[in-house]
């Protein structure tokens, strides 16, 4: 009913009201966040073309901060979103958004948010239709690698434009970006010389991974490195933090932080388990290990792409094994492996460019 629904507002809009050639809408995560590919590129076409218009959606305007005074707001789900959406050259997304349809001379565009995926990804986010069904409509997704091409076209069933130009999220990666991580730092109140970020998946249980003891383990790097460090523990929204970890002055709740790319540019060693950020991270050639003490229950339940124990990855199953391979990790080691993660993944073409080669492609279009 809802996307019948939908098919009869975008008749009417398509009626009532004028495509905006100049205009732009964008959505991530459903609403919820100003994050992601999409906030790069919107950033970066008001940079390149500031007489465009800009569009957000959001389920929540109040929770949603630094958001720029040349874009506009509109609320998620209504109505006068629809016009905003149906009445832009150019629609952004970036996870797989159900839209049965779109008005004669409209580009949509999915940047996805994981371009090197560890975990099977088939239903969309309402759990009632596939992927596939999502990206049927899409005109053109972004990819940085061999490996999202094939998920592109497995997972999502693409058969359209694939614009090979790397993920824009990931644009801040190169360059100088000694102003923005100076301004992360102050943002998440990091104080030490050094950080590890602990960055879990959502396994669909509200407890999420079981919790590590960080606050020994601290003790113990900082003892064997002669530096001061900060955790910071990014869990899913659904999954609550630890209350032992908010008793350690040094462990960091930055889970309501809302660009995990400015965590990862802060962060000197990453902790994950089944996340693309990984995949993101070793641009930086910094250590990265996965902690996948339920590894044989994932790969049953919600799957894999790729068998980690058969992959370049450093992985432990237990939080001492983890613990010893940080203490023991070897820098010159450490940038190799992510060399080698990347050709894992096949011709990486991550530059620092994504974000102006998207606006080029959208400026195009009018």
């Amino acid at each position: 009913m809802k996307l019948f629904v939908l098919r009869i507002i975008c008749l009417v809009v398509s009626v009532l009201f004028p495509l905006k050639k100049k205009k732009v809408f964008f959505k991530a995560y459903h609403g919820l966040r100003y994050a992601c590919n999409p906030r790069f590129i919107s950033e970066k076409l008001h940079e390149m073309a500031p007489d465009y218009e800009i569009v957000w959606s959001f389920k929540d305007a109040s929770k949603i901060d630094d958001f720029p005074s040349y874009a506009r707001m509109v609320k998620s789900g209504g109505f006068r979103e629809c016009i905003e959406m149906f009445t832009s050259k150019v629609c952004v997304f970036n996870a797989g958004i159900i839209i049965p349809c779109k008005r004669k001379g409209q580009f949509f565009l999915d940047t996805w948010h994981g371009d090197r995926a560890f975990k099977k990804v088939d239903e969309s986010a309402d759990e009632k239709n596939t992927l596939a069904d999502a990206y049927r409509i899409m005109d053109v997704v972004l990819s940085g690698s061999d490996y999202a091409d094939n998920v592109y076209h497995d997972a999502m069933k693409f058969s359209g434009e694939i614009l090979h130009c790397g993920t824009p999220r990931n644009d801040v990666f190169f360059g100088d970006s000694s102003a923005r991580l100076q301004n992360v730092r102050k943002k998440l109140n990091i104080t030490a010389d050094c950080v590890l970020t602990f960055a879990p998946t959502f396994r669909g249980i509200c407890n999420g991974v079981a919790e590590l003891n960080f606050s020994d383990f601290l003790d113990k790097l900082e003892a064997r490195t002669g530096k001061s460090w900060n955790v910071l523990v990014r869990q899913h929204y659904k999954v609550k933090v630890s209350d032992s970890w908010n008793k350690d002055c040094r462990i960091i709740n930055a889970s309501g932080y809302p660009e995990m790319q400015d965590i990862l540019l802060a962060s000197d060693i990453v902790i994950s388990d089944y996340s693309s950020l990984v995949g993101d991270f070793v641009l930086l050639n910094r250590p990265v290990f996965l902690y996948v003490p339920d590894l044989e229950e994932y790969k049953a339940g919600r799957g894999l792409y790729f068998d980690i124990e058969k992959s370049p990855f450093w992985y432990a199953r237990t939080e001492s094994d983890l613990f010893e391979k940080i203490l023991n990790v070897d820098e010159n080691l450490a940038k190799k492996n992510c060399r080698d993660i990347l050709d894992f993944y096949g011709h990486v073409c991550e530059k620092g460019t994504a974000s102006e080669q998207v606006c080029r492609w959208i400026l195009g279009k009018v």
